[in-house]
C-alpha cells in the first residue's frame, strides 16, 4: 500500500451556530390569560421553545352518583373537559396566543418536563 499526504483531510471549521435563543416560560400568565368556564381550572406546560399544552380541568356531575354528598370523597371528580397546544409569545408586553393544529414534534427540542 502506497502512503499519499496528498488527499488528507483538512478538518472543516464547523459552522457558527446560533447561540439558543432563552425562551422565558410564560405558563402562569397563559393560564390566567386564557378563556374559562366558571369551575374550571386550567394547567398550563411548557412544552418547548414557544409551545405549551394547556388542559382545561371540569367537575364531573354528581347527577348519576347514588350518594352525591360522597363528591369530596371521590378521586375521579374532575376530568379534563379541553386540551390545547398552543403557540404563546410577548408582543408589546401582551400575550399572543394561537392554537395549534397539532401538537409539536418532539424534534423541535426541549420540553422534558421530568428535568424542570
Amino acid at each position: 500500500m502506497i502512503e499519499d499526504d496528498s488527499f488528507a483531510a483538512t478538518p472543516e471549521k464547523a459552522p457558527d451556530k446560533k447561540a439558543p435563543r432563552r425562551v422565558e416560560d410564560l405558563s402562569e400568565q397563559i393560564t390566567r390569560a386564557v378563556e374559562k368556564r366558571p369551575g374550571d381550572e386550567v394547567r398550563c406546560t411548557w412544552v418547548s421553545g414557544d409551545k405549551y399544552r394547556c388542559n382545561w380541568w371540569a367537575q364531573l356531575s354528581t347527577d348519576g352518583y347514588d350518594n352525591p354528598s360522597m363528591a369530596g370523597l371521590l378521586v375521579t371528580t374532575h376530568r379534563v373537559r379541553r386540551s390545547r397546544f398552543l403557540h404563546v409569545t410577548r408582543e408589546a408586553g401582551k400575550l399572543v396566543i394561537t392554537e395549534l393544529a397539532e401538537p409539536p414534534s418532539h424534534r423541535e427540542g426541549g420540553g422534558d418536563q421530568s428535568a424542570r
